[in-house]
């Protein structure tokens, strides 16, 4: 397997770091993911979340929101997290699709994590670089004229004992987008609290939900982001 890496994206607003990892054979037909971290930054976690997705034959990234700041305490986590807007956020994410894009991929898939779920999810929104997104507990969810814009393949993952996102919020969700025309499914994981799929959430961690997640993950890139 290939070894992931640290990198230097170029910005409007400067440089700012981001974890890579490609697979050793990458050809024209060879699709990305964008990996937006959880509100703890860019932490090992999130890397070897991208190794799996290298593993499955993706390039894949994880562009550090915080330029190299990460957090241990939800304080700490708090204050990182409300000093990223959403426009600050699509730049970087901007940026680093344009990084992806030099590499003459197929195309692009993002995903993203509770803070990072919510930042993907308006990304899908508000942008046309990417054609699949998976969104994984995202807390803040966008207003109906911002998912009016997606049109891109959609599969939202949440846990039925998710505090910020409840599961009748969640199942509302699908069925707005389903209302607007879009192409949604949503995974709703039964005793499942919210970051459910971080095996470093001691107390919240459920591994079966993590497992199949992660299989219906791969299953829903496969099928929008590889070229036959």
């Amino acid at each position: 397997m290939s070894q992931g890496s640290m990198i230097m994206i170029d910005s409007a607003d400067g440089k700012f770091p981001a974890y890579v990892n490609k697979p050793n054979d990458v050809s024209n037909k060879t699709s990305g993911v964008i990996i937006i971290h959880e509100w703890w930054g860019l932490v090992p976690h999130v890397k070897g979340v991208a190794d799996k997705y290298a593993a499955q034959g993706y390039v894949a990234i994880a562009p550090d929101l915080y330029s190299g700041a990460s957090a241990s305490a939800p304080d700490e986590a708090r204050k990182l997290s409300t000093s990223v807007t959403t426009q600050n956020s699509k730049k970087m994410i901007d940026s680093t699709a344009v990084y992806l894009k030099a590499l003459d991929l197929s195309r692009l898939g993002i995903t993203g994590y509770c803070f990072g779920g919510t930042h993907a999810f308006n990304y899908v929104c508000e942008s046309k670089d990417v054609s699949a997104g998976v969104i994984y507990y995202a807390s803040r969810l966008p207003g109906d004229e911002q998912l009016a814009k997606i049109s891109v393949p959609l599969l939202l993952v949440y846990g039925d004992q998710d505090q910020s996102v409840k599961p009748d919020q969640a199942r509302q969700l699908e069925l707005t987008l389903k209302t607007l025309g879009k192409n949604v499914q949503l995974l709703l994981y039964e005793g499942a609290p919210h970051a459910f799929a971080n095996e470093t959430n001691k107390q919240g961690y459920r591994p079966e939900a993590t497992k199949d997640s992660w299989d219906k993950t791969i299953l829903f890139f496969n099928t929008h982001l590889l070229l036959g």
